[in-house]
Formats: C-alpha cells, structure tokens, sequence
C-alpha cells in the first residue's frame, strides 16, 4: 500500500488588503499518495494556483496542517521551505520560466548547482538524464529563444524532474502551448508519472485533468468535489486483474 505524501488538514490562506480580507483556501483537506497522478480543477480565481503554491511550499498557509512526507512544514523559515524546495519539489509553470541567457544545459543544471549534497559530476549526470528523458539533449547548447514553445517547455521539464523529486507541481503547463505541443507535454508528463513520478497539476482543460487518476474541483477556494477519474478506475481494475494472473 502506497504511502501518503502529502496530507493537508483544515488548511486556509487569507490575504490582507486595505483592510479587506481574501480568503483564497478555506478549510482544505487533502491526502496525495506516493506516486499518484492529480488534476485541480475549477473556474478562474478559485484558488487552485494558491493552492499549488502552498503544496509547493512557495507560500504559506494561514493556518492549519500541512505534511509533506510526514515532514510538517508549517513554521519553517524562507531558508528551510527553499531547502525542502530544491530536493523534493519540481516546478512546472504555463510560461516555462526559462533563463534567457542561459543555455538549455544551464537551464536544466541551474537548480542542481544549489544542492550541496551533490558533486559536479553527479550534477552533470542528472542533468544529462533529465534531457535525454524529455528528448532534448541534442539542443542542450541552444538558448531558449532558439526553441520553440513545445521544446521550451520540454527542458521546463527536465529542470522540473532534474533533481528527481518527490512531488512534480505543474501549473497549466500547456496554457501558452498548442494543440500539438499540449498533447505532447501531457503524454510526457504521463510518462513520467508511469515510472512513479507524483504529479500534481492545475488545469482549465477537462480531457487532460482526465488523463489524470484524480480530479479534484474546487470552487470559491474549496475543495467542492474529489473524485478517481473513470479512465484511471479503469487502468486500476486492468491493472489489478494482471497482478492476479
């Protein structure tokens, strides 16, 4: 049985303004098993991207609890949440976030530089991996305005699964893609999330946040609906009737 990687209980953000208080998550409650793939849904400013800031530990909750492999993570400092961050979190974001000057093997080993637990030739070796795994290791000397949209985002990608993390965080990841583009990154990231990669994503996009096993909907900064997706139910049953032959 898999083990729960994150856990959120009671958990709520409020922001402050001229005295006028935004309640952007309310009373979260929310359990992701280890290797499990989610999809947040919902309209525009529910929270979902609050949301997938606090998982990422980009920000910080108001109140209530958040574990992170059985790690609280409410109370720690700028330093520690940055700590955490660059070993067990990937980020994948709508408009890549790419270094201009950098080339994409720098890109790509830019947060790998940050870990102190790792020799440079172990950096190297990740890095490499990383853009092998996204098919880019042929345009590791290009610059990110020498890519297109799709392949942008594919090194976003590998700088995202580079340092192998425990959670992969994608916030509309084929938002400013195209149709093709869209479809290849969303077979990438279940790639990945068949070889046991976590995932968790936002999308407005009801065909992908049915790729995924779950779909959690939210609506005013709740979490309103929590639900298998019926093509992950399916895949779960064929699965399971394999382990039995």
């Amino acid at each position: 049985m898999k083990k729960p990687l994150i856990s959120m209980e009671s958990v709520s953000k409020v922001f402050y303004s001229d005295d006028v208080e935004t309640h952007a998550l309310s009373n979260i409650n929310l359990a992701i098993n280890e290797g499990e793939y989610i999809a947040i849904t919902g309209p525009s400013g529910c929270g979902k991207s609050t949301l997938l800031s606090v998982l990422g530990l980009l920000d910080t909750a108001s109140s209530g609890d958040y574990q992170l492999a059985s790690q609280p993570s409410m109370g720690l400092s700028s330093k520690q949440r940055s700590h955490i961050r660059n070993r067990e979190i990937g980020f994948i974001f709508q408009s890549f976030n790419l270094i201009s000057d950098m080339t994409v093997w720098e890109n790509v080993l830019l947060p790998l530089s940050y870990r102190e637990d790792l020799k440079s030739n172990e950096r190297d070796v990740l890095a490499k991996d990383a853009l092998e795994e996204v098919g880019m290791s042929h345009r590791m000397n290009h610059y990110p305005a020498q890519l297109s949209g799709g392949q942008q985002q594919r090194v976003a990608v590998a700088r995202a699964i580079a340092g192998k993390p425990s959670l992969l965080l994608a916030d509309e990841p084929t938002g400013n893609l195209d149709t093709i583009n869209s479809k290849a990154v969303m077979e990438l990231l279940n790639k990945l999330h068949n070889s046991g990669c976590t995932i968790c994503i936002v999308t407005h996009d009801p065909n992908y946040a049915a790729a995924a096993q779950r779909s959690v909907h939210m609506i005013d900064g709740q979490i309103v609906a929590d639900n298998q997706n019926s093509r992950a139910a399916v895949n779960d049953l064929e699965a399971a009737a394999e382990a039995t032959v």
